[in-house]
């Protein structure tokens, strides 16, 4: 009789908590789908701007950045680039959440966003430090872990970008060969444009 009665008593404990415990499900979909998207708008502006979301003080005047001048490479670090990605994405995400006005049921704070990225070859890695305070009547539930992958070559074409620029050092004019190996050995293609007479855009 007493094993029942204790029984019956946790059960009644784990019911009466799983019924106040606020279902949260579409607010981390909703979340980790605003991560993708924003990330993979930061990504590609970044990438394009040659690892910077702004032209960098030493670019052309269309703004595309300058990693090889005057026998000098200007090659950002890698670390660089992840930085400038969690910048922006820690100042950017909060436009696609609009403050949760999508979720009108419920009472939600938030505290400072904060993000590690890694690039990786074939994507980027996301790790989003992003508190939330769910609450609903008088239940409250905690969220601030996400984690996010976009499936982009950057590494792969960063160390390729690195490694043209280092043979670019031992040769006086532009290595051809150089480009056409690394460029094949990765399976993408160099486009080559005169950009005025002293620079040339790869």
């Amino acid at each position: 009789g007493i094993i029942i009665a204790v029984g019956l008593f946790i059960f009644l404990f784990v019911l009466k908590d799983y019924k106040n415990k606020i279902n949260t499900d579409n607010i981390k979909t909703f979340v980790k789908n605003c991560i993708e998207q924003t990330s993979s708008e930061v990504i590609y502006k970044v990438g394009k701007g040659g690892g910077y979301y702004f032209p960098a003080n030493f670019s052309t005047d269309s703004g595309i950045t300058y990693y090889y001048s005057n026998g000098q490479s200007y090659v950002p670090a890698k670390i660089d680039i992840e930085k400038e990605i969690s910048f922006y994405l820690e100042r950017k995400l909060f436009l696609c959440t609009k403050n949760f006005k999508d979720f009108p049921d419920f009472n939600i704070s938030q505290e400072d966003i904060k993000v590690s990225t890694k690039i990786k070859d074939d994507f980027v890695e996301f790790n989003v430090l992003y508190p939330l305070s769910i609450s609903k009547g008088e239940n409250t539930e905690l969220l601030k872990n996400f984690k996010a992958e976009i499936p982009v070559r950057f590494g792969v074409l960063y160390d390729s970008a690195e490694s043209i620029i280092n043979e670019q050092l031992s040769h006086e004019s532009i290595c051809l060969t150089c480009l056409l190996n690394i460029s094949t050995k990765n399976d993408f293609y160099v486009d080559m444009i005169d950009y005025d007479n002293q620079t040339v855009i790869f």
